[in-house]
């Protein structure tokens, strides 16, 4: 591990360090704040996975947020999730309120194994903080085989419907596809950028492009600060709208809170208590040649368009901001 040259501008430091490095100072991190040793394993790995694939706002940056949820109580450190299944293909985890990661490891494998079994599958989470990196979830179902389609929600971040005031959850949709090099998927949110975004904007001072959000009083605005405390918009006005709102009542299926009675993720003691649903479909189960098919195409698209659909990056040597490195190791 390297630390960061002493003559690089503050918004420039890194910290480089291998994916078992920043593994282990993310775990410690966790276990400091008060985590168990199961939320610590689900958390680390879910942010390493982020990382690795060049997404450190969602991953190690974000785990900070976890952090500061966990030490306010709006996230239950030492939550046990439980699983119920009452139909073969529905399995259901009440999340306790603890995060959506530690949930979804709670029932992935009997999750995979009734899609093995019954061709297709779905996994309900409920009572859980905001899910983080939602590829995340859908890289892991497409690694067994399957073709994944997540959903979730988050507090009411977004207008929809030409709204003035925040209705839904910036509301991301993942999708992944197996494939013989490695998942592809994709992995966006509902609104036309990510709240992380704006509000890294207005950490730095910078403005944010035309068209993203609303102020507080419904017009719209460039800065990020009058963005944090109005309301972001969907991307493609109303088709984004009906995404945001398909996604909003496929997560919140087996209970979790609609965004709007959702408390916040980053203010107060309470869990948000939202949702995340989680679709399995097994390829064998309609077509045994569907992932060379897959795979096939993928090829022609790439070959003769230029197309390079869903490939991810999987970086052996990580950089993360050091304002980052410095608020995980400071919990050590």
């Amino acid at each position: 591990m390297s630390d960061p040259a002493d003559a690089a501008p503050p918004e420039s430091r890194t910290v480089t360090m291998t994916p078992d490095e920043l593994n282990e100072l993310c775990e410690s991190a966790v276990l400091a704040a008060g985590g168990s040793s199961e939320l610590a394993q689900s958390l680390a790995a879910s942010a390493v996975a982020a990382d690795r694939r060049g997404k450190t706002q969602v991953g190690t940056a974000h785990l900070v947020d976890y952090l500061d949820a966990l030490d306010a109580g709006r996230i239950n450190g030492s939550a046990g999730p439980a699983l119920t299944s009452r139909l073969p293909a529905a399995q259901h985890v009440d999340a306790d309120s603890g995060t959506a990661q530690l949930a979804f490891d709670t029932g992935f494998e009997p999750f995979i194994g009734a899609a093995d079994r019954l061709g297709v599958a779905m996994l309900s989470i409920t009572n859980s903080y905001t899910a983080g990196e939602l590829g995340h979830y859908a890289d892991r179902i497409a690694q067994r085989g399957l073709v994944a389609l997540v959903t979730s929600n988050s507090p009411a971040l977004m207008s929809v419907y030409g709204a003035e005031a925040p209705v839904t959850g910036t509301n991301p949709l993942a999708f992944a596809v197996p494939h013989p090099e490695g998942p592809r998927f994709f992995d966006q949110a509902s609104s036309e950028t990510a709240w992380v975004n704006i509000r890294d904007a207005a950490t730095h001072g910078a403005d944010i492009p035309a068209g993203q959000a609303l102020g507080p009083d419904g017009s719209p605005t460039t800065d990020a600060h009058e963005a944090l405390a109005g309301a972001l918009l969907p991307f493609g006005g109303v088709k984004g709208s009906n995404i945001a709102l398909m996604v909003e009542f496929l997560a919140s299926l087996g209970g979790g809170r609609f965004s709007l009675d959702a408390p916040s993720h980053a203010e107060g003691s309470e869990s948000p208590g939202i949702g995340l649903t989680a679709i399995a479909i097994s390829p064998e189960a309609f077509d045994p040649g569907y992932v060379d098919r897959v795979a096939d195409h993928l090829d022609r698209l790439h070959r003769d368009f230029g197309i390079d659909f869903g490939r991810k990056r999987s970086c052996d040597v990580i950089e993360i901001p050091a304002e980052v490195h410095a608020a995980l190791a400071h919990r050590r």
